[in-house]
């Protein structure tokens, strides 16, 4: 199964680490679309270069795909270079609960930070 949507960027907290150059981040979404959902989100990134930065980071969604409810973990694995942040959603086994007890799938964000607070969401996914 395909769902497709936006996420809303709605609150976000983050501390950096000067002596790492470590930072870490927790920001709450708003999915929209086929998936209907809020989520926690905690990522841990490294800005190399100018303009550039690398994150990993797990996101905790509560909502609705279709006549689904529950919740799920997304294992988040991404980068941002001049302005645009990609990254390769992966859903953690055994996370789900509710009506995703048993999910499994994977997936993709690409967001624009060119004022634009809306990303992209695509999430492939099945169950056992």
């Amino acid at each position: 199964m395909l769902a497709c949507g936006t996420v809303k960027l709605f609150g976000m907290d983050e501390k950096l680490d000067l002596t790492t150059g470590l930072r870490r981040s927790k920001l709450t979404h708003l999915y929209l679309g086929d998936i209907e959902a809020e989520s926690r989100f905690e990522c841990l990134a490294f800005a190399g270069a100018p303009g550039t930065s690398n994150f990993v980071g797990l996101e905790y969604l509560t909502g609705r795909i279709g006549d689904r409810v529950g919740g799920f973990i997304l294992q988040h694995i991404g980068s941002m270079k001049s302005g645009q942040s990609i990254s390769t959603l992966n859903v953690i086994y055994g996370s789900g609960t509710g009506d995703f007890t048993g999910i499994k799938g994977h997936g993709r964000t690409t967001w624009s930070t060119t004022g634009n607070d809306a990303s992209q969401v695509l999430l492939e996914y099945s169950f056992e």
